[in-house]
């Protein structure tokens, strides 16, 4: 994997409390970390909003679609065929 060299002024606090978190290691590892965790987190919300947009979608599509029996009447008849179907057995 290529490496990009870098300086970083980071929070002494924070790189503290990171290393101990993260559970020792080196800060450069610590940092990979995180920035690991970041792509993760950002992915994750993006896919969550493709998600979300693909749903509205789908939903305003269906209200547009009009049966020509009630769902009801639909099912009746679907358990009615059921029903006389296992009755010849």
């Amino acid at each position: 994997m290529p490496c990009m060299r870098t300086n970083l002024v980071l929070n002494d606090e924070l790189l503290a409390e990171a290393l101990r978190i993260h559970g020792g290691g080196s800060k450069r590892a610590v940092v990979e970390a995180a920035l690991r965790t970041f792509v993760e987190v950002k992915t994750a919300e993006r896919r969550r909003r493709s998600y979300r947009r693909r749903v509205r979608q789908l939903a305003e599509r269906l209200q547009r679609i009009r049966l020509r029996e009630s769902p009801s009447e639909l099912l009746r008849a679907d358990r009615d065929r059921l029903s006389s179907t296992t009755s010849r057995c």
